[in-house]
This record gives structure tokens, sequence and C-alpha cells, in this order.
């Protein structure tokens, strides 16, 4: 048997971690003197808070120790086989330590894998090598179609405000207060596994269907893809940009989930994303 293994940024819908078993591994935030499993925060409460803090909580990926427990007991029998796919390396160290801890574990037996992405891309990556694998890929086979994905996927997020960048450093004070004092929205992708600006908006309105023009120029018209949106607390407006994804896209998948706090400390709420991953034929003419 093949397991997958994630980490908690991919915030899997609970129909994809369910359907297939997915094992999840949390990322840690860090608020104050406390130290939490990122899965154990109450959303509400964590994203009521943000307002009120001078700097963001710090976030830290899980330690070796946490990896090689769940690897150790996946590989008990002799026979089963680990594919651990994370966030990208460019954003948290989490691959690089599942990496070590494969190595001490079962070295021949997991393939650990940085998938450039996070949130709704990490998703959709999982769920692509979750139909490999039920489509009887090896578990070489399947990896190597994540890596492809992550090569080609296309993303595009919407930040409400630059002050929780701002707190987490990600920008400068006077950054900040230009942003603020011209109402500018951000509009930012995933580039090379980092976070990087593609334009700004002046509206709300606006920059959502920027998001999905920047997304629709990258991705071929017609393809057959697996797409995903994400946000935080605004589910309504994610329901609609959902819509349009489906009409504008050949969507073989789609899902929306809900960032939570490891990112969603430096984007705060009213963060909006989408992701589309182009599929390979094998998914499509296996009816995946």
């Amino acid at each position: 048997m093949i397991h997958l293994v994630t980490d908690t940024t991919a915030y899997l819908p609970p129909f994809l971690a369910e359907r297939w078993h997915i094992h999840t591994v949390p990322l840690k935030l860090n608020m104050g003197t406390t130290t939490v499993d990122e899965n154990e925060v109450d959303l509400d409460a964590f994203f009521a808070s943000l307002e009120d803090v001078a700097t963001t909580p710090t976030t830290s990926q899980p330690p070796p120790g946490d990896f090689m427990r769940l690897y150790q007991r996946l590989t008990e029998k002799e026979d089963n086989e680990v594919l651990s796919i994370h966030i990208s390396e460019g954003l948290s160290g989490t691959a690089r330590v599942a990496q070590m801890a494969a190595q001490e574990v079962a070295p021949d037996r997991i393939t650990v894998l940085d998938s450039r992405a996070t949130t709704c891309a990490l998703s959709a990556m999982l769920l692509a090598a979750a139909q490999a694998l039920e489509a009887d890929a090896g578990r070489e086979e399947a990896a190597a179609r994540v890596q492809r994905m992550s090569e080609r996927f296309a993303s595009a997020f919407l930040v409400e405000s630059l002050d929780y960048l701002a707190k987490g450093g990600r920008i400068n004070g006077a950054a900040k207060f230009l942003g603020n004092v011209l109402h500018l929205r951000p509009i930012l992708h995933l580039h090379e596994g980092k976070i990087d600006g593609l334009t700004v908006s002046r509206t709300r309105k606006r920059g959502l269907q920027q998001i999905l023009a920047e997304v629709e120029q990258r991705v071929p018209g017609g393809e057959p893809v697996i797409a995903g949106v994400t946000h935080i607390r605004c589910p309504e407006e994610a329901e609609r940009l959902g819509e349009k994804v489906r009409a504008t896209f050949n969507c073989a998948e789609f899902f929306i989930n809900e960032t939570g706090p490891v990112i969603g400390a430096h984007v705060g709420p009213g963060f909006v994303g989408l992701a589309v991953c182009p599929l390979e034929e094998w998914a499509v003419e296996s009816g995946e």
C-alpha cells in the first residue's frame, strides 16, 4: 500500500482527506510563549485577534520527530510505501525536515516532494496524486506526475489589507502606508515556490476579476484541470468566484477550502486565492 502524507497548509477539504485517507502533519503556530499545532487553533478566535496584535504570530515547521513517528507507523509493513507532499521550501522548511526523517526511517520506501505551492494548489496536487495511485500508478510514477504539475500550475491571490504583510515583515512600513492611503489591494502569486507580486487593484470586485484573468492567461484554454479556490472568512465570495472558475475552465475536479492560521497570519481575513493545475491525459482517459 502507498500512503499519502502532507502538512496542514494544504488545508485539505474533508472529502479529500477522508476519501483517500491522507495523513497530515501539523505546522506550528507560536503565539507569545505558547506553541500549538495549527490544526488545534480556533479559526474564528484567531482571525478576530489578529487585528489587535502589534506583530503577527510566528510559524515553524514540524519537528523531525513528528514525521519520524508517522513514517515509522506507515512503513511497519514491509510492502508499505509513502509519498509525502509538502508546502514549498521557499515558504517553509517542512519538506526539508520531512526528507531528513525519511532518510532515518525508510529512505528506499519514502518519497518526499516539495510542491512549490501551498493552500489550494497543494490540495490539488494531493488530489492528483491520489487519483494516480487509485489508477494503479506506482510511487515513483505518481511523484513524477505531481512534480510536473508543480511546474505547470497557475495561481493568483488577493490580499484585502497590507497590514498583515507589514506586521510579518513581508513589506516595509512605507509600502503599507502608501497602499492603505491609496486603498490598493495586492494581487500575488506563487512563482518558483515563493510569493511574488503580480499587480494591484483599487477595488475588491476588480481584484477578484483580475485573479481569474491572471490565471486564465497562463493555463491553455480547454485543457482539463483541477481547480481550487481558497479564502479566509469570506465563503460567499469564494463561491461566486468558484462559479466563474467552473464556467471558464474545463474542471475535471473543483473544490473550495479555507486557509488557516499559518498562512493566514501573513495575509489576514479577506484573502481569496485561485489555483489551476493542468491534468495529464492519463487522468482524463482513466475517467478520474
